[in-house]
Parts: C-alpha cells; sequence; structure tokens
C-alpha cells in the first residue's frame, strides 16, 4: 500500500485530526475548514493556462490568533502576499489586453484570463467561509473584501478582451469586405473593357489575314468595319453593365 500523503506539512502537528481527515492528497477546491478553534485554509497558486492541476497554499489559524503558510512562511503576511501577486497578475494581464492588436493576441490573453478567474473565484469563496467561521478576525474581514475586489477585476478584464476580440473579428471582416467590394468593382471594369474591344480585336485580327474577299482594301470599308466593331462592343458592354 502507497503511504498516507497529505499536503498539510508534518510539522503541523497540532492540527486537528477532523480537519487532516478531510484533507487528502490533492488540494481539491478552494475552501476553508473549522474545527476546534483551528482554521485552515486551502487555497490555490496562480495557475497558467496549460496548468493540468493547481499548486496548494496552505494557511493555517491557530485558536491564539497566530497564523502559518505553506509554502512560503510569513502567517497573515503570505496570505497577503497571496492575494497581491493574483493583483499584480491582472495588471499583468491587463497590460497585454491593452497592447493586443490582432485576434491571436486577444486569444492568447484570453487563455491566460480564464483559469486566474476561476482560481480567483474559489478564493474569494473560501476567504468568504473563513470569515463565517472566525467572525472576529478584522483581518478576515480585509482579505475577503480584497478577494471580491480582484474577483471583479478578473471578470472586468475577460469582458474587456471578449469584446477587444470580437471588435478586431468585426473590423477584420469588415475590411475583408471592402477588399472583396474593390475586387468585385475592378473586375467589373474589366469585363467592360473587354466587352467593348473584344469584337474590334476580332474583326481586326480577321482582316489583316491575307484573303481573298469581297470587300476591297479602301478607307472608307476599314471606317465600315471599325464602326461594326465599335458598336458591337459597345452593344456588348451595355449587356454587361446591364447584368449588374
Amino acid at each position: 500500500m502507497k503511504p498516507d500523503i497529505q499536503i498539510i506539512p508534518k510539522l503541523w502537528t497540532t492540527i486537528p485530526e477532523a480537519i487532516r481527515n478531510r484533507v487528502g492528497r490533492e488540494p481539491g477546491p478552494q475552501r476553508s475548514m473549522h474545527e476546534e478553534g483551528h482554521l485552515l485554509v486551502i487555497l490555490h497558486q496562480i495557475p497558467g493556462p496549460d496548468d493540468a492541476s493547481r499548486r496548494p497554499a496552505l494557511f493555517w489559524r491557530q485558536p491564539d490568533g497566530a497564523w502559518k503558510s505553506q509554502p512560503d512562511g510569513g502567517g497573515i503576511l503570505a496570505l497577503q502576499n497571496h492575494l497581491a501577486a493574483f493583483a499584480a497578475r491582472l495588471d499583468e494581464l491587463d497590460r497585454a489586453e491593452h497592447a493586443a492588436q490582432t485576434a491571436a493576441e486577444y486569444h492568447k490573453v484570453l487563455e491566460a484570463i480564464a483559469p486566474v478567474l476561476r482560481s480567483t473565484r474559489g478564493l474569494h469563496r473560501a476567504l468568504q467561509q473563513a470569515r463565517e467561521f472566525v467572525k472576529a478576525d478584522r483581518e478576515l474581514i480585509n482579505l475577503r473584501d480584497a478577494a471580491a475586489g480582484i474577483e471583479r477585476n478578473a471578470e472586468l478584464l475577460l469582458q474587456d478582451a471578449q469584446f477587444g476580440l470580437n471588435f478586431t473579428v468585426a473590423k477584420q471582416a469588415e475590411a475583408q469586405a471592402e477588399s472583396a467590394r474593390r475586387m468585385a468593382n475592378t473586375s467589373h471594369r474589366l469585363n467592360v473593357l473587354a466587352a467593348l474591344f473584344l469584337p474590334l480585336t476580332a474583326l481586326t485580327g480577321l482582316f489583316s489575314m491575307y484573303v481573298r474577299g469581297p470587300l476591297e482594301d479602301t478607307p472608307s470599308n476599314f471606317w465600315l468595319i471599325a464602326f461594326i466593331g465599335v458598336a458591337v462592343g459597345m452593344v456588348m458592354s451595355t449587356m454587361v453593365l446591364a447584368r449588374r
């Protein structure tokens, strides 16, 4: 059998068994547990877009109000730094969102925001539970409110990135439609020119061949053939314009 491994440090020997029995090898969802005056807050470290698992951050409040933390020591200060790290990560993503210009750049920002937003929601929920368990701790109230602000900032940043992506896609579609319209106009002009000069070109090629025919090589016959070619070309170009 595999040894019973928990994420709770072995040196935290005074944590009640009622709490230890509710914690396994994985951190699970972010949450708070309270037994016999001991408060254990299980949070997640800042996730990356490709992280398949969550790394735990544990904060233990003892009945006398003293705090311990893992993996970073410092107790309550480590919990404050934990929230500050989320706020700093959101500031970094906010700058990336403002700098994004293409759909690929906005998509990259959205990929990074989504796991952070999910983590901030769990963070707020866990600190709300801690606040309900230990109502007399004013610092938990401040941390809970800070977590709520971080969650709101993450939601607003996600909305901004989605709006930016939608606007970029719409702008590109509009540019493509305008380009297609210009290409259609250019193609139409070429069709009109081809319809105008094709009959004249055909007649020129035909009568430039050295064959015996009923028409004599006179200036009047030349202008007659040219007039017929131009007239047929104008009729064909008029038909092309009418079809449009």
